[in-house]
């Protein structure tokens, strides 16, 4: 079996039997519109010349839009506490997608040596309740252990807003990589974007880690109705049973379980006005 390790302007690195072949993709894919995507594994046709092609794609496990990956085992998202302060809204958004496309998720809170001990307890555990795996980070300390051991014998992407850190995390934890790191800049507070291509990298026999380019804007593409967006929100579907109407989207509806809970302070404020931004937004993009 081959896979795609890399993708640049058309051109796609497959790793096969330990070679690295360059290759483009038949008329067929763009023909039936499929697009090989890093993380794909495939069949290629080499040439007596050397030159590739890739003649299949494999069914994937599963796929993600933003960023263009498959068959990746976990997604690791990384958010600076400060420099750049962080975006509740735009983690909860990328949160989103991920539980739509079913992927297991990890956090990790960057940073944390900005900002006061009760502000990080207070932010790690909105996420901690919900059901997932958080973990508090300084690169200024030597202590990786914790964090090497989320890596093993998979295969994780890695993401995050611009300028969180991200790169620079992952040359901690593993020190005998170099992936591209960048300074803040003063002015404006945002990372330059020095991861520009997305590139698979084999950490050793079984452990892979993928470095995504940051992001600042995500957009909804992926939601294609508006119920879906409470699906992906872990702790609006455990109560759903309790909404007096089925099809309830938990903004006006009467006895509505979601909006006690938030009452009653058992899901974050937070969480909730992210939400309702989150319905704003998709009627506004989608015209209604």
């Amino acid at each position: 079996m081959s896979k795609i390790i890399k993708s640049h302007r058309g051109i796609y690195y497959v790793e096969k039997e330990g070679q690295v072949y360059l290759c483009k993709a038949r008329g067929l894919f763009r023909n039936n519109k499929i697009k090989p995507i890093v993380g794909d594994e495939v069949d290629i046709l080499i040439n007596s010349d050397g030159t590739a092609y890739i003649n299949d794609v494999h069914e994937r496990k599963n796929q993600l839009l933003r960023p263009p990956i498959s068959n990746v085992d976990q997604v690791i998202v990384i958010m600076s506490l400060s420099s750049p302060d962080i975006n509740l809204y735009t983690l909860d958004k990328y949160l989103l997608m991920l539980e739509l496309s079913n992927i297991e998720t990890r956090i990790i809170f960057n940073k944390i040596d900005l900002v006061d001990e009760t502000y990080s307890n207070k932010i790690s555990k909105i996420y901690e309740d919900i059901g997932y795996d958080i973990y508090l980070n300084t690169n200024e300390e030597d202590d990786n252990g914790e964090l090497v051991e989320l890596f093993k014998n998979k295969t994780t992407a890695v993401t995050g807003p611009s300028g969180v850190g991200k790169s620079t995390t992952l040359n901690k934890i593993f020190s005998h990589f170099d992936f591209e790191t960048g300074a803040i800049s003063e002015k404006s507070l945002r990372g330059r974007h020095t991861t520009r291509h997305i590139e698979i990298s084999k950490i050793n026999d079984g452990s892979y880690v993928i470095d995504t380019p940051g992001f600042s804007a995500l957009s909804l593409d992926f939601v294609n109705e508006i119920n879906e967006i409470s699906e992906g929100f872990r702790e609006f579907v455990k109560l759903r049973g309790g909404c007096k109407f089925n099809n309830c989207i938990h903004e006006n509806e009467p006895k509505c379980a979601v909006k006690e809970a938030v009452q009653d302070k058992k899901i974050a404020e937070s969480r909730y006005k992210n939400y309702l931004l989150l319905l704003e937004e998709f009627r506004n993009t989608r015209g209604y």
